[in-house]
């Protein structure tokens, strides 16, 4: 078996945080999505990539990767909502569709730091703080109304990624 390849995207840090945590535990490095080459056989090959707003980002980048990825391949997406969020799922589902073969989705949490944000994402969290005002009680509504530094990225939540990869 040859070795897995861990490849990323990362806007804000939460991103290469998991990725350089899960190739440190596989033993392999972690390679930016945008300078990835595949050199050699990697089985398999683990893609993690942010949501921001409704996408992911790097998604043609991700489907090269994915669709040339000669064993078995993942896809790990971060974001803000719970991993069971039916959004991120969508986002995932039709990334792997696209990508026409298959592919083991997961999801893990991430942070948010609103004093790193950019101008754009600025205006679109502000837009999005305007729309959960109307619905205070919803979870978003509790994360996002506080304009306070989110902390969600936990290591701990790579187990089942490095279990697959070592399955």
């Amino acid at each position: 078996m040859s070795s897995p390849a861990v490849v990323y995207t990362s806007k804000y840090g939460s991103t290469r945080r998991y990725a350089h945590a899960l190739a440190e535990r596989l033993g392999v490095p972690a390679v930016e999505l945008s300078s990835y080459q595949p050199a050699s056989p990697a089985d398999p090959v683990i893609v993690l990539a942010p949501v921001y707003a409704t996408r992911i980002r790097g998604r043609r980048r991700i489907l090269r990767v994915l669709r040339s990825a000669p064993g078995r391949a993942a896809l790990v997406v971060v974001a803000l909502s719970p991993a069971d969020d039916p959004g991120r799922g969508d986002l995932a589902a039709r990334l792997v569709a696209a990508s026409g073969r298959v592919v083991t989705t997961f999801g893990l949490r991430g942070d948010l730091d609103p004093g790193r944000l950019t101008w754009p994402d600025r205006v679109l969290m502000s837009a999005l703080r305007r729309a959960l005002r109307r619905t205070p009680d919803e979870a978003a509504a509790k994360l996002l109304l506080p304009r306070t530094r989110v902390s969600q990225v936990d290591v701990a939540t790579l187990d089942p990624v490095v279990a697959w990869a070592a399955g």
